[in-house]
């Protein structure tokens, strides 16, 4: 090993130069390296990512957790596979509020979340005002070219169609630059505009009322119905029938004198000339009025009786048409105990160009040999009524026009009884004891007509009927129930409920409301709503607490649009001119009527605190020309029966029939809007 080792060679010896400092400045190379760091700016929408242990990013995480619990509704394509409903929207309110089963064409996130619901019934609205298919463009904007010319608007179907394709009833997503300006904040507020479809029957042709609908429900399938029958249907006193002074008003009644006066006790002012004049008017035309000052004896005021001591007629009129309209030609007067106090003809004062006897049943021979006059037959009401008297009929107003009477104390079957599409539709009499009393009447066909005595037994009939069930009997269906009813039980209530509403809205559906507004105007009705959802002040004297469901309707658009202008119902007048469709009014009015309603909407909507759930339906379509042709069909059936085919003014044909069912359609194609703010 020594050996080894001592024969290896040395290392050779290197030699290295000096470090000296240098100036030159060094060469720049490509680099490798990672670019420079740069903050993220908004248009980069999420596409750089903070390095290292920045706070900034966890507070970003945090704010976006936050963000994924707060509630909203989400468009499911894998859940919706039809028109949504009216019905279907309700069940969503009542799903968010009470006990209802969750919806299975909405997707809806975080639902324990939403703290209130708010709902707003918006007549006037239609699917084409969001989809481009109404012109809503002023002349001005037109002019100024705001309007995107190089971008094809895509239009959708205004009507529900037949075929119940996704195109159809799937949401239109809602952009603020494709909107006109009158409209454009509803894209602010709500992401979508759902066609909604109105409650109805396309085979009876029939289109049942959107507010009837939509605040009446059908009990749970696991409530006891014999039981909450059996607790509504409880006996009523007389009086608690009679009419209101609003009713009265609300359905063209004739006033008496004191009424007036109350009326402008009611909304504060003093009589007037107009008031004056219409008494002074009538008054020339030959018009009496009940004098209220007399009433029944003391004694024969029970007050523990279901009549309380009234005295109760049912009274029903035959009338005529002359050259002066409809007069009296007949007065039948049935007392509680249905015998008949008086009956008479009459013998009008104008000549008679219209005897109507398929409906009044009086023909020429009858009245040749009569000679009682109007006048006689008023001085004989006089000295029967008094203030204590209640007069019951169906829809007494036109009667009483006839007699030229005016009676403080009514009460109308047509209200007492609700027709199957709920107010303000009316059933008819024979309608109504058929369904109620199993019998027939006005079956004496166009020869002999009605005959009054045996109408007005019929409404005194259905008035001890309702006496004895209930004032709640006849109102719905003996399966539902008010929905303020539903919010007002266990187990997820009593929860507190507001209705907003033109009219008397503390009766009918408002019954079992917490709270009740009357309003006059849209403007009320955005203040009322607001004030629902917030509640008033603390401190407040007799304040209003915050609602848990507010229900509420604007009628400014649908009174622009001529949409809650009925059908002509009553006779068919076969000389008249023919029905024709409603249309809208000018473009400006039109304009300036929806922007105004949109604002309304803005201002609850801004009102709303967060987590509430606010709801905007129409309700229905656009039902003008619906109603023109069932005008148009109810035309062709009179005059068929007294023309020849070549001589009638309507020739209803399949073309017609399809026009119907067409417009029936367009009827029930609403729009509905909803978010959760």
């Amino acid at each position: 090993m020594g050996s080894t080792l001592s024969t290896l060679r040395p290392l050779p010896v290197v030699e290295v130069a000096p470090i000296k400092p240098t100036t030159e400045k060094p060469v720049d190379k490509p680099s490798v390296s990672p670019p420079p760091f740069r903050a993220p700016e908004e248009d980069d929408a999420g596409e750089w990512e903070l390095p290292g242990r920045n706070k900034k990013p966890k507070k970003e995480k945090k704010k976006q957790k936050e963000n994924r619990n707060y509630p909203e509704f989400v468009v499911s394509p894998q859940r919706l596979k039809r028109y949504v409903s009216l019905s279907d929207l309700q069940t969503l309110v009542l799903w968010l509020s009470a006990d209802a089963p969750a919806p299975q064409w909405l997707l809806v996130r975080h639902k324990p979340e939403i703290r209130r619901v708010v709902v707003l019934n918006v007549p006037g609205f239609t699917l084409d005002m969001f989809n481009g298919s109404l012109d809503l463009e002023t002349a001005s904007a037109t002019a100024n070219g705001e309007e995107d010319v190089d971008t094809p608007k895509k239009t959708y179907p205004n009507t529900i169609s037949r075929g119940d394709t996704p195109d159809d009833y799937f949401p239109i997503t809602l952009d603020r630059r494709k909107l006109t300006p009158c409209v454009q904040d509803m894209a602010d507020m709500f992401p979508h505009a759902w066609p909604i479809k109105a409650a109805g029957d396309d085979r009876q042709n029939k289109m049942h009322s959107p507010i009837h609908s939509f605040l009446t429900a059908p009990l749970p399938k696991n409530m006891d119905i014999a039981k909450i029958t059996s607790s509504t249907l409880k006996r009523v006193k007389v009086t608690r029938l009679l009419m209101t002074l609003n009713e009265l008003v609300e359905n063209d009644y004739p006033l008496h004198s004191s009424q007036l006066e109350l009326v402008r006790k009611t909304i504060g002012q003093e009589e007037t000339n107009e008031d004056r004049d219409l008494l002074t008017k009538r008054k020339s035309e030959g018009w009496v009025e009940t004098d209220i000052s007399k009433g029944n004896n003391r004694d024969k005021n029970q007050g523990g009786s279901i009549t309380e001591g009234k005295t109760i007629y049912s009274l029903d009129c035959e009338m005529c048409q002359t050259e002066d309209g409809l007069e009296l030609t007949r007065i039948s007067l049935i007392d509680w105990d249905g015998k008949v106090v008086y009956d008479t003809l009459v013998k009008p004062t104008k000549p008679i160009t219209d005897y109507l006897t398929q409906f009044s049943g009086i023909t020429k021979e009858k009245l040749e040999e009569i000679s009682t006059t109007l006048a006689d037959v008023q001085t004989h009401l006089l000295k029967l009524f008094n203030n204590d008297t209640i007069l019951v009929g169906q829809s007494l107003d036109s009667d009483l026009l006839a007699m030229k009477f005016s009676h403080p104390h009514i009460i109308d079957t047509s209200c007492i009884y609700h027709h199957t599409r709920g107010p303000p539709y009316k059933a008819s009499l024979r309608w109504l004891t058929q369904r109620f009393l199993r019998r027939e009447i006005q079956n004496a066909g166009s020869v002999n007509g009605h005959d009054s005595i045996e109408d007005a037994r019929a409404c005194l009939d259905l008035l001890k009927l309702k006496l004895e069930k209930g004032e709640n009997f006849g109102t719905s269906d003996d399966n539902r129930e008010s929905i303020f009813k539903r919010l007002s039980r266990p187990p997820h209530g009593p929860k507190r409920s507001a209705i907003v509403d033109y009219g008397d809205p503390h009766k009918f559906h408002g019954a079992f409301s917490t709270t009740a507004i009357t309003c006059t105007e849209d403007s009320q009705v955005t203040a009322a709503v607001s004030r629902c959802a917030t509640g008033d002040p603390s401190g407040t004297v007799d304040g209003l607490p915050a609602m848990d469901f507010t229900w509420a309707r604007f009628r400014g658009l649908e009174i622009a649009r001529s949409f809650c202008t009925g059908s002509s119902g009553g006779s068919v007048d076969v000389n008249g001119p023919l029905p024709e469709v409603v249309k809208d009014p000018p473009k400006e009015v039109l304009i300036a009527s929806l922007a105004e309603t949109v604002k309304g909407i803005k201002e609850i909507y801004d009102a709303l605190p967060k987590c509430t759930a606010f709801v905007v339906y129409s309700g229905t379509g656009d039902p003008r020309k619906w109603r023109c042709m069932n005008d148009l069909q109810r035309r062709f059936k009179e005059e068929y029966k007294v023309r020849k085919w070549d001589e009638l003014s309507v020739q209803w044909t399949d073309a017609e029939e399809q026009k119907l069912r067409d417009s029936l359609r367009t009827a029930r194609s609403g729009v509905g809007f909803m978010v959760v703010k």
